[in-house]
Order: C-alpha cells, then sequence, then structure tokens
C-alpha cells in the first residue's frame, strides 16, 4: 500500500508526463484529506481531467477507495441519473441506483468532467443535504425491501424504518469546469458550492511549455505566441505535437503542416473572438506562414470565426 500524499501525486503527475505547479497539487490534497469535495476549474486543456483521474489511482493505491467512476455531466442529467429511480423491467419496477449512489455502494470515487453542463438543483436533488453530512430518506424501495432506501454519510444515524445505503467518510466527488464557463459557476446554488473546494489549475508558463515541447514534434513551438492572445493549456499544444510527428512525415512544407496544425487544434480555440482579435490573430501568423498558407489562414479565419479581415 502506497501513501496519499503531496509526494505520491506528484509522482504518478511525472509519471503521466504532466506538470502541474506544486502548490494546485498541495492544495488538492490538503482538500481532500480535509473531507472536502473538490471542482478543479481553469482554462481547458491544463489537464484539469487527467488530474482528477491521478488523485483518485492515487487514492486507490493507498486503499482510500477502490478505483473511480468517471462521467461527463450533462444539461439532461435529473436525480434519476445521479441518485436513481423506479425503472421497469419484466418483474416489474425495481429500484435503479444512480451514478452517485453506485460510486458509493462499489467504494469508488466519483470524477464529473464539465461539471458545468448540469442544471445543478435538478440534477443533484437529495445530495445537496447528504453533501451536507446529514442523512435523506429516499422514495424508493430496493428489491426484496419493504421499506425506503436512506442515503447516511459516515457517523451520522440512521433514519429508522429505513434501509440505509451509508456513504464511507473517505469517499470523494472529484470534479472539473473550465474557466471560461464561469458565468455558470454563479449559476450555481450556494447550496452546492458550500459542499466543495474549487481548486485553480492554471497553464504553465512559456519555459515549461518550450520543455514540454522539446523532441518530436517541436515545430508547434511557434505556435506558442498565441498564447498571448488566449489562455490555451498545454494539452492543445501536446496533441498538435503527436499530429506534427506523424504528419511531417508526408507533408510538403514546415508552412503547410503548421497550418494544419493551427487549422485542426488552435482555430477552434479561438471561437466567439471579435474581429480585432480575430485581426490579431491573422498578424500572428504572418511571420510563420509562407503566402499560400497565409491566404488559407485569412480565408480560414473569416469563415470558422464569422469575422471579415481587412484586406
Amino acid at each position: 500500500m502506497s501513501d496519499f500524499s503531496v509526494e505520491s501525486l506528484e509522482k504518478a503527475a511525472n509519471h503521466a508526463g504532466m506538470k502541474f505547479p506544486p502548490y494546485v497539487i498541495e492544495q488538492l490534497i490538503a482538500a481532500l484529506d480535509s473531507g472536502k469535495n473538490v471542482v478543479l476549474t481553469g482554462p481547458p486543456g491544463t489537464g484539469k481531467t487527467t488530474l482528477a483521474y491521478l488523485a483518485a489511482e492515487t487514492a486507490q493505491a493507498a486503499m482510500l477507495c477502490t478505483g473511480f467512476l468517471p462521467t461527463t455531466a450533462t444539461t439532461d442529467w435529473t436525480t434519476f441519473e445521479t441518485i436513481g429511480g423506479m425503472q421497469p423491467t419484466l418483474d416489474g419496477l425495481i429500484f435503479r441506483p444512480g451514478m452517485f449512489i453506485e460510486a458509493i455502494e462499489q467504494g469508488r470515487w466519483l470524477v464529473i468532467d464539465e461539471l458545468n453542463r448540469a442544471n445543478f438543483d435538478r440534477a443533484f436533488g437529495q445530495l445537496f443535504t447528504v453533501l451536507s453530512g446529514q442523512a435523506v430518506v429516499l422514495p424508493f424501495r430496493r428489491s426484496g425491501k419493504t421499506i425506503p432506501v436512506s442515503i447516511v454519510p459516515s457517523g451520522v444515524e440512521v433514519p429508522p424504518d429505513t434501509d440505509p445505503i451509508r456513504v464511507p467518510s473517505i469517499w470523494r466527488i472529484l470534479a472539473t469546469m473550465n474557466v471560461f464557463d464561469k458565468n455558470l459557476l454563479f449559476e450555481m446554488s450556494f447550496a452546492l458550492m458550500r459542499r466543495f473546494a474549487f481548486i485553480e489549475v492554471p497553464a504553465p508558463d512559456d519555459d515549461a511549455y518550450r520543455e514540454l515541447l522539446t523532441g518530436p514534434g517541436e515545430i508547434v513551438k511557434a505556435l506558442l505566441p498565441l498564447r498571448k492572445m488566449k489562455e490555451l493549456g498545454p494539452a492543445v499544444y501536446l496533441d498538435a505535437a503527436r499530429y506534427a510527428v506523424t504528419r511531417s512525415k508526408r507533408v510538403s512544407s514546415d508552412s503547410r503542416l503548421l497550418y494544419e496544425v493551427f487549422y485542426g487544434y488552435f482555430l477552434p480555440q479561438f471561437e466567439g473572438v471579435d474581429d480585432e482579435g480575430a485581426l490579431d490573430l491573422f498578424e500572428s501568423l504572418r511571420g510563420i506562414f509562407d503566402p499560400a498558407e497565409q491566404a488559407e489562414a485569412r480565408r480560414a479565419i473569416e469563415d470558422i470565426l464569422g469575422v471579415e479581415l481587412p484586406a
């Protein structure tokens, strides 16, 4: 059995080729150790989901859980998906547990990607009460039982005449949320916000990017100036670098390769920029593209971003 510590999580991150500021890992371990569920926030591509997985895997190695249940939040979530509900079968209506109860009963931590997609009040329902440390009684009965199900946090007395599902003291939720959706953060119920610790996972500095991109695929370093216009996480660059390694074997020129990388991996990140931002984007590409790719970049920026660049 290993320990669940800053050092063990840093080791796991290094083994996975990920770089996080030390204080991020220190905050995460401290929050989880103090009994909090956690929401990791930050720009796209900074490794929030990977960090959540690594934390859960490190916890599993330390025997704090049996693994983790990964899921992605959607706007369609209701308490049926999260807590559960009655489902018709050939044997009649039976209680089907939702992902939260499934994870609790299996001893797995729950990792929720893109939490901001959910309608919080509709999706979490009675979980607000459970996450605040109080038991709740559900209007459902499990197969073969005559009393209703209750969800009971650790150390809390079981409600009378209920069939308890106990929440271990070491059970945790790890969720992620893009900082670009911060307007949605304020739509979260304060009841939910109080039950999580929020930890920012920022993008590393340029030196860390250059180190990550050293070696095959380092041609993508030419696109690092794009970070001055929009915060782009290292995952975007690493994905682009992997493409560049494969594509470079048959591409006609470096300019063509960089254009393909820009179009496929970076241009979508600039959706929603105004005309001035689009012009800045195009001007930043002039020095790295040959005339043919410059023309293609102009057309792509206008078409994809819905702007009109000056002649």
